[in-house]
């Protein structure tokens, strides 16, 4: 007997069709874009901007009023102020009143400099409320040293002075001052009054 013999067929080989990426989709809706873009532009150039006009319905073309005439304001000439300010700048002065400028403002007398041998003491802040120098004793113990915070009466005004000190060793006031530059902190170098 004989047996059939099963015959394969060769499959014709399919091209595989790819899908067209992403990007150019993009480019080819950007082509397009700009392609519609620049014919409204050169249609629109002579003709009004109605959206209805540059495509040509018949309904606006007829109902498009005429534009009024525009007036354009003409160039100043060489001998005309170009600018306005220069008018208008005097008009909206403010007069500050002669009798304030006579009081002299009250100076706080300088502080005076410690001599070599004498104690000092640190001043490294000055604040009208007692929270900004209690903030700023709590930074100085962070940093080990020893603040104190001092009120002051001045011109009727209640200030709050942080001290550090008093020092009698030079090299302990050299130590302090470093660690103040440090941490970025300003100090003022006083003669102890104890």
């Amino acid at each position: 007997m004989a047996q059939a013999r099963k015959t394969r067929r060769k499959s014709t080989p399919r091209k595989a069709s790819r899908p067209i990426p992403g990007w150019a989709w993009m480019v080819i809706g950007l082509l397009i874009g700009l392609g519609i873009a620049a014919v409204l532009y050169l249609q629109g150039a002579d003709r009004s901007p109605d959206l209805g006009a540059l495509f040509g319905d018949p309904a606006t073309e007829t109902a498009a009023p005429t534009p009024a005439p525009v007036e354009r304001e003409t160039v100043p000439s060489d001998d005309e102020p170009r600018f306005r300010y220069y008018e208008l700048l005097p008009e909206d002065e403010i007069r500050v009143p002669d009798s304030g400028r006579d009081t002299p403002t009250p100076s706080i007398p300088p502080a005076a400099s410690p001599d070599e041998g004498e104690p000092v003491i640190l001043q490294t802040g000055s604040f009208q409320r007692f929270a900004q120098a209690d903030e700023m004793k709590a930074r100085l113990t962070l940093l080990g040293l020893d603040p104190q915070v001092h009120e002051v009466e001045i011109q009727g005004e209640t200030w709050y002075r942080v001290y550090l000190g008093p020092f009698s060793d030079e090299d302990r006031v050299r130590q302090a001052l470093e660690r103040l530059r440090t941490e970025n902190i300003e100090a003022l170098r006083l003669r102890y009054q104890g």
